[in-house]
């Protein structure tokens, strides 16, 4: 860290600096067809397009692979929930076929994947040797293109990826200035064929990480404006996204805020996803946890915060009669979506140990009160609780 002198003569460290970290971004209908020019910028003649099975068969990967204009290796063996079995066998074909650069072509569990296939190319090891190993040492990996194919992570834009060690184990994360994309294309064209169920479960996923990124005490240039904003997107858009899949004007919408969700990474999140990295281990969508676990934490963030949690409920518009946490749930059932863990069907093996887990997580880091192991086994127990 650099050292600073102050006005004594003495040296003092400098204080934190807020860092807003996003990829070059281009947006609109058939921004895809801008992928072989920006693959040249980037110098990359052989790219490796990771992807998954669901995005092949509705036709997106063969768009993608004309649009690449350079000779292209595909691997699409990326699971629903990611695998750091998924990294490690995207990374071999990458080194196998002399690849020298990344397009990722798919929702969150793709372009978290194709992060750690980028970082791998040119870092040692596999991916198992920077997942929960904070301060690892690392260098940057190759360039990447990320082109989400729904509107919910955000991960195009942000600094974090999330992979399961294996099926049964719960996520975990990394963070890195070296995991945000060289470059982001949003096209809300390829949103368009995603069923209204994982519309619903994406644009949830972007609103919880709107609205824990404002709620975050940590702050990038611009950041609390763009959480905001999208928080007004997804309360203003999903509804038709769902009811209306070809509705391009809704798509284009959730696909900006899904962006905005990502920058708000960059600010912290919180107890919703505190809960929700816990409760990954039964293979329930990442997107449908955020938002149940947004039901199960706002009453509590709201006690101890009660004028930044006013601001986002004007933001989402709910009439001051109820609750952010009852707008939100209200919002999950009109969808189709469940809003408690009792809902959703999810069992814990331990109770106990899931709240001690959620209270341990990283996410409590920046949240505006941290809630005790205790505040989230009443909060777990309320979830779980049958109606």
């Amino acid at each position: 860290m650099q050292n600073i002198e102050n006005s004594s003569g003495a040296l003092r460290n400098p204080a934190p600096v807020a860092t807003l970290s996003v990829p070059r971004t281009l947006f609109g209908a058939n921004a895809i067809a801008s992928l072989h020019s920006e693959l040249a910028a980037l110098g990359v003649a052989r790219p490796l397009l990771v992807t998954d099975r669901g995005v092949v068969r509705a036709g997106l990967a063969a768009r993608a692979l004309a649009a690449c204009g350079a000779e292209v290796v595909m691997f699409d063996g990326v699971t629903e929930n990611p695998l750091f079995a998924n990294v490690d066998a995207g990374a071999a074909l990458y080194a196998r076929e002399r690849c020298d650069g990344v397009v990722a072509l798919g929702g969150g569990s793709v372009i978290d994947t194709a992060k750690l296939i980028a970082l791998l190319a040119t870092n040692a090891g596999s991916v198992a040797d920077y997942m929960r190993v904070p301060g690892v040492a690392h260098v940057a990996g190759a360039p990447l293109i990320a082109i989400p194919t729904t509107a919910g992570t955000g991960s195009e834009a942000s600094a974090s990826a999330g992979i399961h060690p294996d099926a049964v184990t719960a996520s975990v994360g990394m963070t890195s200035r070296y995991l945000v994309p060289s470059v982001a294309i949003l096209d809300p064209d390829l949103t368009l064929s995603l069923p209204a169920r994982l519309t619903a479960a994406t644009g949830i996923d972007a609103l919880s990480h709107c609205i824990e990124g404002y709620l975050s005490t940590q702050s990038v240039p611009f950041g609390k404006a763009i959480a905001l904003d999208g928080i007004a997107r997804v309360a203003g858009s999903l509804r038709r996204a769902v009811s209306d899949g070809s509705d391009a004007d809704s798509r284009a919408v959730m696909l900006k805020a899904a962006y905005a969700g990502g920058v708000s990474i960059g600010m912290g999140l919180g107890p919703a996803h505190a809960i929700a990295l816990s409760c990954s281990d039964q293979g329930f969508h990442h997107g449908t946890l955020s938002g149940i676990g947004l039901v199960a934490t706002l009453d509590f963030t709201a006690e101890h915060a009660p004028a930044q949690v006013a601001q986002t409920s004007e933001a989402f518009g709910v009439n001051r009669a109820v609750t952010l946490s009852q707008g939100v749930a209200a919002l999950m059932r009109e969808l189709g979506l469940p809003a408690t863990l009792a809902e959703l069907g999810y069992v814990p093996a331990d109770l106990g140990a899931l709240a001690q887990a959620a209270h341990a997580s990283h996410f409590n880091l920046h949240a505006p009160v941290r809630p005790s192991a205790s505040d989230y086994l009443a909060m777990l127990e309320m979830s779980l609780r049958p109606k």
